[in-house]
């Protein structure tokens, strides 16, 4: 075609410049056409866009665009403009261009290929070509198109927002090609594209507020996609429209990093987006379109014919090539032979030309190759002599072989392979199309070389196997099948080397609140804003992906990586292994259509090992808690290190670890999170004064233990005492506080200015006086001062400000207690005197501290409800005064009092009545009375711990009516009306407290006005929630309520007070019943309300009485209360009728009574509770009822008031309110509502009695007992078949028409909450309701325990169908009409099935705990589970019943199934610590280790599944369903447990709990305080807990149990030493079905199960006592050798004449091993019990200590055993005759030590002599025993008949020293000089000296400067400025790092000498650059257009330069170099930053 072109180029150039935003880029295109001549001038422009070769776009300067829904707006504006005003002038022009240019196009075309296209789709103008098709036909032009590009950055932003979110995006290069490969004569006819991208330093940035962080990057990347036209699953027909689409992308190190800003960022870009897409109307809803029916496979297969074909390689088709090198890979219809090599098995391989799957395998006998060995006779061997081989495929994405099946070839069978049918398999994951298979022969090189080469006669050849594959070729059919449903329409492959997910803090976003606390201490903000906490990493991750698109799209996802896990330790600021590297394989399946969405995820991880300490779990919870602070900038700050300093003096100090260059300031009352600078240094502090001018640096100190110490700073002769008070935070945190030796502070109500004078001796020897001047804040502490008792002696204080200073008060340096009235001037008022009371802190010691604390002279307090005015009479003066003192239990100073005067107090309630009488008189001398009677409570401390820490509220809030048990206080008074309390205000304080009390406090919290009664007269009235004070009873009171239709009060029962033997004798009343109410009781009392019958109403009341501060508390409460826990307001009807036992009763009717109703609640701790105010009494209860108790309470709920005929649709059916019914479900109707079918809804009403009052809890029932849906067009009634006599009435249900409604038999409510071991539901009775007076008859009983369908005649209807369905303790009752029946499943309104499978198999997971804390510089282990061969299995359940159809249950149901091969539980610190046992829990009698190298493979066969599960020790299998919030609601659960041994030491224990606090997570957001300031009415927290446990019950189908056996052996030796050894206990089947009980009551009936097994096999318990010998075991022993003895003979002998002797001979040997062994054991174990036992007696802890530790070295012969046990008695009896003399001289010198009495003396040596002399019995006897005990031990272990199993991993110490350091320590500690900077990239490497040693280092690129950093010394050794380096890889060597450090060589004076500039060397390499770069675009001459002229850059100037060599991993330096170049990109501005 091209033959008649001319042989020249037409070179179209364009260069076009663009002004875009901020660059002016260069933007080249060069277009290269072969044209013909005769075309130059004509055609030049169809040319252009038919024939272009390629395209090359060039992109030379950097880019930046920024983006914006403005902008992009003012776009759209500006091209509509243009398109508006243009349209119009050349509508016409264009459209005949436009026609007559597709009319030449199509002429020509077609002239030239005629035949050779589709004809196009011809419209009605019969012009027009389908734009597809001349899309690709304009596509097919172009052979290839590259881009190229330098920096592009790309700014996304939305709306202008005040936040500023953004997305950034940027990358450094770019380089694309598209290469089309078209038809060669027929345009637009695709054979396959290919196109490759290549991208460097692409980085994702989110923004907020201007702040940028990185999200994803840089990293560098390629991507190849192929595209190839043929039939694939997305496109099957002809037309070949959608290709097959081939991605692979691969890439180096890929970061994501993520943080509370990164998502709030995403959070708000996503949020404005919707917002401006709503605004502009673009966001669509789309329509959902009705759904086709999904066609079978069948159905497919027929619309498009599958090509099928049969016996394919032995029908010619293919060629056949023998011999082939083991690597090459055959064409297409072609069959490879490979023979059987050293490295290579032998294998036949084929290729098809499309990827086909394989219908059939069959493989005819194979004649075997044995005529080479004599040896082997296939007439002798039969079928055992076998070949394994297998069936593999290509996998294109990975680029290997898969195996598909494996199989074994024989000699006699034919061997087929089981393949899916594809007419069958639904989903294409288990159908496999691949173009290229193969067989390989002995696939099983070990097994084929044992059964292939029996003889050993030497050098056999290639040619030698068994089976040639050219000999397999003529033995095997294959069949194979194309059709395009199993070809994938898209493939992905994902490969990096390295992904990491970074998780970050940004600690801007979370709390910034001073902790309460740390109170008076502000944090210093010194943690760094971002926290990196965690890394999660995967090396080499791969991800395969395939998509098959036809009606339903399915995917296959195959991924594996190796991932491990690590976690910042905050102590040191290093990072901890949490989770060892592992490796992970999975595969995962989803397929959705328009009926079901199913996702089948297959998983297999390798050894999992997992590590936590108090460390993880501190970090950890940390982490919790801030994602939970996240924008709540309000809240506390979170405190992430170990150690919080805080400075509480009044100088600024400096501080950092010892040996390291850290120095820390500190301001004073700030605190400072602190970690270590070094883990590597010693961990010590040291300190000095800043203030001071040289940092002269205090002893080092330790902070790692709890306690109080002292440093002294000796400077220019002055001393410095700092007292360092370590307390303990939490379990991991510690509070440091520095302080000086003088602290003041105020209990003052007011403020006052504060001077201190100083006085010391200079450094000249003269004396100095210095002033310091403060404001001491009213209830507040000021920092110390640095100054010791001498220096500080005097002060002064002043009201705050006014001028005068009072007098100075002189400090005494000597006197420890001691205080001084202080005169304060104040100008507004008269005089203050104050309180200075100076006290000591731990007196005589060097930690001593003077405290100065100011108080008032006189603080008053009222317990009274209302102010009382209080007049002050100054008597000797003549003054009087008024002040109003708030009541309420309020304190208040008393002002205007003068020291060593009397003041006489009286007291007057208002203005209107006259003060007391009786005067109180009150000096301060009196306090020195007070305080020799009352000695003060609590250390000094305790004074100081208040001003510390958050408010502390420490007495009870008024009016003290909260219900304690615990309290036991006294009653002060009950004859008088008010009393007056002096006493101490606080311990050590001089402050004297007034107190004014009340005798007692009368609480009225019902919803009544209550009227007081005493006797016959009226006392006072007391309004609803009014606290007043009543007076003083003489007689019973009673209350009354007036009842206004009566007009009347009516009276309840007289209640008399009961004090105790001292009380008066009351008067007795004239009303004969009369009740007693104590001190401390409750009593109930009732008022009847009206007089006339059916308008009665019953108030009920519990009167409680408490004694609180010495007050008597009397609170009235109405005695029930309602609790609404539902986000709905209910209306309720109480009333009370007579106990009726009817049951079937068929019609309620709503009785006319009172409706009350209460408010929705909110959260948990809002629940809104009231009163509930009366009972109406039924018409039918006569006045004659006297006792009420007879009575039945009965309660309605409604949602709405309604009222009238119909009222009964609105109202529930009446519930019984009794203790015995604690938990109801109550149906409570709509009306004429529907809420998703149903009229009802279900609420949970729970009674409950706490402290005589009743609290009924309304909840939404998260589980109805009974659903009914009736599908019935008319109204059923439902009826209980109650066997026994109800205890109250029982109505009938009715259920209307297409309708469903909740309900609770009545057999429910009495039996909860039992657990009951078989509880079968009664029948249930059916009966329709007619709306004619017709009577209908009961159908028959319907049995609901069964699942199932029954056919029910009901009467005046006909025949239903009635479906029972039990899930989740709720029983699903669906009655449908015949032709119905069908419709139930089918629920148009069903939403997406989804069906899950999982499939997880872990070989390995160990799971270990270790101990942080005890050793801080190594974590020692603790406990270590290991759990072999873990299965998970989680797929859907089928329907219960054979007939059942899954979707009749309502709740999609999963079997959850885990299985464990052999679990143990290892104490790691058995080789440290004197415990007896190294394992606590394993498997009983445990068998060869399995064989479960099967169950790695993914595809594993359901009988080596079944093998697997049968031998596993534990099984669990659970049947759950989805309930809310992703929690999942267990249905069944079984429990199985193979014997197993448990080993209990009761000193471990012990130690384990000690340790265990430390693991739990610390959280300080609820704190006791503030429960004070809350409502009054909140419910009690025991109410609370009850009401939620009866809300949520446990709710089971079926619990079992399988039978447990085990083995026990318990040491305990804590007094004497008690041992059972091997105590056998076996437990029966624990089964109960269907629970609904309590947890406690669950829980209740396991453990009398268990305690009941365990008391019948009490007597195995007693024999198996070591002391004893353990007799039982012996016996077990002698049990198993006998049944061995004839029971293996016997066996043996039904199987011949040889098994039987072998029987005998193995029975024998059994019987001797079993006596033997159960001897022995039985003598050792006596032996070590006694041995041990003399040791604990002899007193001597030393020799007890050294038996232990030697006891635990267990002899491994006789001749060990013998030897050990011989030494340790000569140790005894050495030690017996050495402990006369020693054992006293010991007790001596301890006492000497402890500075003791002579008395203590004396004593401690008779104790020594009485030691010594018992050990004179004890240790031989012991020794005796140990030597027994050894020598049994030795034989034992000799013969290999020990019992006790070791611990399946020695312990291994993490030491903190040799962790990584973290990023946080690089910028947060190591950088701390530099300000901070921000550290890019930190990269671990090997510095690699000159003279070749290696050392571990770490690269820090910060934006100025890049860092070299020693590992092993942690400290900075070198710094290059980051413009004079230069930093890449070695060409050669891919894991070596270069740095160049360059040094510019010193001009010399000729060149500086020169008139022109010389270019700097960053100058002159960018001008070589643009010139390289542009030289090529140049037009060339007409005289040189051959070759044009290379542009040669002159070399720059010389300069000397350094290199640095470090060693790193290849894909992080890859990573590491693009940040370097960013970084140096910016500092030398060039490009976009």
């Amino acid at each position: 075609m091209f033959s008649t072109f001319v042989k020249d180029k037409l070179v179209i150039v364009v260069w076009v410049h663009i002004w875009v935003l901020y660059s002016v880029p260069l933007v080249f295109v060069s277009v290269f056409v072969p044209v013909p001549c005769c075309f130059y001038s004509s055609v030049i422009l169809f040319i252009f866009f038919i024939f272009i070769a390629d395209i090359n776009l060039d992109i030379s300067k950097p880019l930046k665009a920024n983006l914006s829904f403005t902008k992009l707006d003012q776009i759209n504006q500006y091209l509509k403009k243009i398109k508006n005003a243009h349209s119009l002038a050349h509508s016409k022009e264009t459209s005949v261009l436009s026609d007559t240019t597709l009319n030449k196009l199509e002429h020509s075309v077609s002239k030239c290929y005629r035949g050779k296209l589709s004809k196009p789709k011809v419209h009605s103008d019969g012009v027009q070509i389908s734009f597809q098709e001349n899309m690709w036909r304009a596509i097919s032009c172009f052979q290839k198109i590259s881009v190229h590009t330098t920096q592009i950055v790309v700014s996304m932003e939305t709306v202008p927002h005040p936040d500023k979110p953004c997305l950034l995006a940027s990358l450094s290069y770019l380089n694309g090609s598209l290469s089309v490969k078209a038809a060669q004569k027929v345009p637009g006819i695709f054979l396959g594209s290919s196109f490759l991208l290549s991208i460097n330093d692409f980085l994702l940035k989110t923004s907020l507020k201007e702040r940028s962080r990185i999200l994803i990057g840089p990293f560098c990347a390629t991507a190849s996609l192929e595209a190839k036209w043929c039939k694939h699953s997305g496109n099957p027909g002809p037309e070949q429209s959608i290709p097959k689409i081939s991605i692979d992308l691969r890439g180096g190190l890929l970061q994501v990093f993520w943080g509370q800003e990164h998502l709030n960022c995403l959070v708000l870009l996503h949020e404005l987006l919707n917002g401006y897409l709503i605004e502009e109307g673009k966001f669509e809803v789309q329509v959902s379109e009705p759904v086709s029916q999904m066609p079978s496979p069948v159905e497919k297969n027929q619309a498009f014919k599958s090509e099928q074909s049969s016996d394919d390689l032995r029908t010619g088709l293919f060629q056949y090539i023998q011999d082939a090198e083991p690597l090459k890979l055959p064409g297409v219809y072609e069959v490879l032979f490979c023979n059987e090599t050293e490295d290579c098995p032998g294998m036949m391989l084929w290729r098809y030309p499309e990827p086909r799957v394989l219908t059939l395998v069959r493989i005819t006998p194979v004649p075997f190759n044995t005529t080479e060995d004599p040896d082997i006779s296939t007439a002798d061997l039969g079928d055992v002599l076998q070949v394994p081989c297998s069936l593999e495929y290509w996998d294109e994405l990975q680029k290997v072989f898969i195996a598909f099946q494996e199989f074994s070839l024989s000699e006699s069978k034919v061997c087929e392979l089981h393949l899916p049918d594809i007419n069958l398999v639904k989903g294409q994951k288990k159908l496999v199309s691949s173009d290229l298979w193969r067989i390989v022969l002995n696939s099983n090189q070990n097994g084929a070389d044992d059964q292939s080469s029996a003889s050993e006669s030497g050098s056999q050849s290639t040619c030698d196997q068994l089976v040639t594959p050219t000999a397999l070729a003529a033995c095997t059919r294959v069949d194979s099948c194309f059709t395009p449903w199993f070809v994938p329409s898209l493939s992905m492959s994902f490969q990096f080397a390295h992904l990491e997910f970074h998780l970050c803090h940004h600690l801007d976003q979370l709390g910034t609140a001073s902790p309460q606390y740390l109170q008076p201490f502000i944090s210093d903000k010194n943690v760094p804003s971002e926290l990196e906490y965690m890394i999660i990493s995967f090396r080499e991750p791969h991800v395969y992906l395939q998509q098959w698109n036809n009606d339903s799209v399915c995917q296959e996802i195959r991924f594996s990586a190796q991932m491990d896990c690590k976690l910042l330790e905050c102590r040191n600021v290093t990072m901890q292994s949490v989770v060892k590297p592992f490796s992970i394989f999975g595969q995962i399946a989803v397929s959705s259509d328009a009926m079901e969405k199913m996702l089948d995820c297959t998983l297999r991880v390798d050894s999992l090992f997992v590590n936590f300490g108090q460390h993880v779990v501190h970090s950890l919870s940390t982490a919790i808690q801030a994602w939970q602070q996240n924008k709540c900038p309000e809240v506390e700050e979170l405190v992430f290190s170990h150690f919080v300093i805080c400075n509480d003096t009044q100088e600024t100090l400096r501080f950092g670890q010892v040996d390291t260059d850290e120095n820390i300031l500190l301001a004073s009352l700030h605190s400072h999170q602190y970690s270590w600078r070094s883990h590597k240094s010693p961990q010590l502090l040291h300190i000095c004064i800043e203030g001071w001018g040289n940092w002269r640096w205090s002893e080092p100190f330790s902070v790692d233990h709890a306690g109080s110490f002292i440093r002294t700073i000796q400077y220019k002769g002055r001393t410095a005492s700092l007292i360092i008070k370590v307390q303990q935070l939490s379990g991991v945190q510690k509070q440091i506080i520095i302080c000086g030796r003088q602290i003041i502070c105020s209990y003052l109500s007011q403020s006052i200015e504060l001077k201190v004078v100083q006085h010391y001796i200079g450094q000249d020897g003269q004396a100095v006086v210095r002033e310091h001047f403060d404001c001491l804040t009213a209830k507040q502490k000021l920092p110390s001062y640095i100054l010791e008792n001498s220096e500080l002696t005097e002060l002064c204080v002043k009201a705050k400000g006014d001028e005068d200073w009072s007098r100075d008060v002189c400090l005494e340096s000597k006197a420890s207690e001691y205080s001084i009235i202080i005169q304060v001037p104040a100008s507004h008022s008269s005089i203050i005197y104050v309180w200075c009371t100076v006290l000591t802190l731990e007196p005589n010691s060097q930690l001593q501290q003077r405290m100065i604390v100011f108080s008032p002279l006189f603080i008053m307090r009222s317990h009274l409800p209302d102010p009382i005015i209080i007049h002050l009479e100054k008597r000797s003066l003549g003054l009087s005064e008024t002040q109003i003192i708030p009541g309420k239990g309020l304190e208040k100073p008393l002002q205007n009092i003068e020291p060593d005067l009397v003041h006489h107090l009286t007291f007057q309630a208002r203005e209107e009545y006259d003060p007391s009488d009786c005067a109180v008189p009150i000096s301060t001398t009196l306090i020195k009375q007070i305080t020799t009677k009352v000695l003060p409570g609590g250390t000094v401390n305790q004074i100081l711990d208040e001003f510390y820490g958050p408010e502390k509220f420490l007495e009870p809030t008024w009016p003290y009516n909260k219900k304690e048990s615990d309290r036991n206080e006294q009653l002060s008074q009950w004859d008088s009306p008010m009393r007056v309390k002096l006493s101490i205000w606080k311990p050590y304080v001089k402050t004297l407290l007034i107190e004014l009390l009340p005798w007692a406090l009368l609480i009225n919290q019902s919803k009544w006005d209550l009227w007081l009664f005493e006797g016959e007269k009226i006392v006072l009235q007391v309004p609803a929630g009014k606290i007043i004070i009543p007076p003083n009873f003489q007689e019973a009171f009673q209350i009354g309520i007036y009842w206004a239709n009566t007009n009347t009060v009516h009276k309840s029962v007289a209640i008399k007070l009961a004090h105790n033997l001292t009380s008066p004798k009351w008067k007795d009343g004239c009303n004969s019943e009369v009740v007693t109410l104590d001190e401390d009781a409750f009593v109930d009392a009732e008022i009847r309300l009206g007089a006339f019958p059916g308008h009665q109403k019953l108030c009920q009341f519990c009167i409680s009485s408490m004694i609180q501060q010495g007050i008597q508390i009397i609170q009235i409460e109405d005695k029930t209360t309602i609790i609404n826990n539902t986000p709905y307001q209910i209306f309720y009807k109480p009333w009370l009728s007579v106990s009726s036992t009817h049951s079937g009763t068929e019609y309620f009717h709503v009785p006319d009574s009172a409706t009350f109703s209460i408010c929705p609640g909110g959260e948990q701790s809002a629940m809104k509770s009231s009163s509930l105010p009366c009972w109406d009494f039924m018409p039918d209860i006569g006045p004659s009822v006297l006792d009420v108790s007879l009575l039945q309470k009965q309660i309605l709920l409604g949602f709405s008031p309604a009222a009238g005929a119909d009222s009964s649709q609105c109202w529930s059916l009446p519930a019984i309110v009794r203790q015995e019914f604690p938990r109801q479900s109550i149906a409570v109707p709509f009306g004429n509502f529907r809420e998703n079918g149903f009229c009802t809804r279900a609420i949970a009403l729970t009674y409950q009695e706490h402290c005589g009052v009743t609290y009924l809890t309304l909840s939404e029932d998260p589980s109805p007992r009974v659903i009914f849906h009736n599908r019935c067009p008319v109204t059923l009634l439902i009826k209980e078949n109650i066997k026994d006599i109800p205890k109250f009435e029982v109505y009938c249900r009715k259920v209307p028409s297409e309708s469903s409604v909740h309900h609770e038999l009545y057999h429910q409510i009495s039996s909860y909450p039992d657990c009951k071991t078989k509880d079968l539901l009664p029948s249930l009775l059916l009966k329709v309701e007619l709306l004619e007076e017709i009577t209908t008859e009961w159908s028959d009983a319907i049995d609901i325990n069964n699942q199932g369908t029954q056919v029910l005649f009901l009467t005046g209807f006909g025949y239903v169908y009635v479906d029972v369905v039990h899930q989740c303790g709720t029983v699903f009752i669906t009655v449908a009409p015949e032709g119905k029946a069908g419709l139930i499943s089918t629920n148009p309104n069903r939403t997406l099935e989804k069906m899950i499978t999982v499939k997880m198999f872990i070989t390995q997971l160990s799971l270990t705990v270790s101990n942080d804390l005890t050793h801080h510089r190594a974590s020692s282990e603790l406990l270590r589970l290991t759990l072999d061969n873990v299965f998970l299995h989680v797929a859907p359940v089928a329907g219960a019943l054979p007939g059942e159809e899954p979707t009749a249950t309502f709740f999609q149901l999963y079997c959850v199934e885990v299985y464990c091969g052999d679990l143990q539980l290892d104490n790691q610190l058995y080789n440290k610590s004197n415990f007896h046992f190294a394992v606590l829990v394993c498997q009983g009698e445990k068998t060869e280790p399995t064989q479960c190298s099967k169950m790695q493979n993914l595809l594993i066969s359901s009988r080596d599944l079944e093998e697997y599960k049968e031998n596993c020790f534990i099984k669990l299998c659970a049947t759950v369903t989805e309930g809310k919030s992703f929690l999942l609601n267990v249905n069944e659960f079984r429990f199985e447990l193979k014997p197993a041994r448990l080993y209990v030491e009761d000193t471990f224990v012990y130690y384990i709990k000690t340790l265990f606090n430390t693991y739990l997570p610390y959280s300080r957001l609820a704190r006791p305080s503030a429960q004070l300031f809350g409502d009054r009415q909140v419910l009690p927290m025991q109410v609370r807990q009850h009401a939620r446990a009866l809300v949520n019950p446990v709710k089971l189908r079926k619990l079992v149990i399988q039978p447990v056996s085990l083995l026990v052996s318990i040491h305990a030796s804590l007094k004497l030493y008690i041992a059972s050894d091997h105590t056998p206990l076996s437990f029966s089947v624990f089964e109960r079905g269907p629970i609904f009980t309590t947890a406690r009551q669950l829980v209740h009936a396991l453990a009398m199960h268990y305690a009941a097994g365990a008391l019948f096999r009490a007597g195995w318990v007693v024999g198996s006592l070591e002391i004893l010998g353990s007799p039982a075991s012996l016996v077990r022993s002698i049990g198993n050798g006998i049944s061995d003895f004839f029971r293996l003979p016997y066996e043996g002998l039904t199987r011949g004449p040889g098994a039987f002797v072998s029987g005998v001979s193995r029975g024998t040997t059994s019987f001797v091993k079993h006596i033997s062994k159960g001897t022995l054991t039985s003598i050792t174990n006596l032996a070590t019990s006694l041995a041990r036992n003399m040791d604990r007696l002899s007193l001597d802890e030393e020799h007890y200590n050294r038996q232990e530790e030697w006891r635990r070295q267990l002899p491994e012969s006789l001749g060990e055993g013998l030897r050990q046990g011989l030494s340790r008695l000569g140790i005894s009896l050495l030690g017996a005759i050495a402990g006369i003399v020693d054992q006293p001289m010991q007790n001596f010198q301890k006492i000497s030590e402890a500075q003791a009495s002579a008395g203590h003396k004396a004593k401690g040596v008779i104790s020594g002599v009485g030691k010594g002399i018992m050990g004179v019995f004890t240790k031989p006897i012991g020794g005796a025993a140990e030597l027994v005990s050894q020598t049994g031990y030795g034989i034992l272990h000799g013969a290999g008949l020990s019992q006790l199993p070791k611990q399946r991993y020695e312990p291994t110490d993490l030491h903190a020293d040799r962790a990584p350091n973290s990023h946080v320590k690089y910028v947060w500690k190591m950088l701390q000089s530099l300000g901070r900077p921000e550290v890019h990239m930190a990269l671990d490497v090997v510095l690699v000296r000159g003279s070749g040693q290696e050392h571990e280092g770490c690269l820090l690129l910060t934006s100025e400067v890049l860092f070299v950093v020693s590992i092993s010394e942690d400290t900075q050794q070198q710094a290059f400025p980051i413009t004079e380096i230069d930093c890449a890889q070695d060409s050669k060597q891919n894991n070596l790092l270069t740095v160049q450090l360059k040094q510019p060589r010193v001009a010399c004076d000729v060149e500086m000498d020169g008139v022109r500039e010389r270019l700097s060397e960053q100058q002159y390499n960018r001008l070589v650059d643009y010139i390289t770069k542009t030289s090529c675009h140049l037009s060339p001459s007409c005289t040189s257009v051959q070759i044009p002229c290379p542009v040669v850059a002159v070399e720059p100037p010389s300069s000397t330069a350094k290199t640095y060599h470090y060693l790193v991993d290849p894909p992080f330096a890859q990573v590491f170099i693009s940040k370097f170049t960013m970084v140096k990109n910016k500092a030398l501005r060039k490009g976009f930053p």
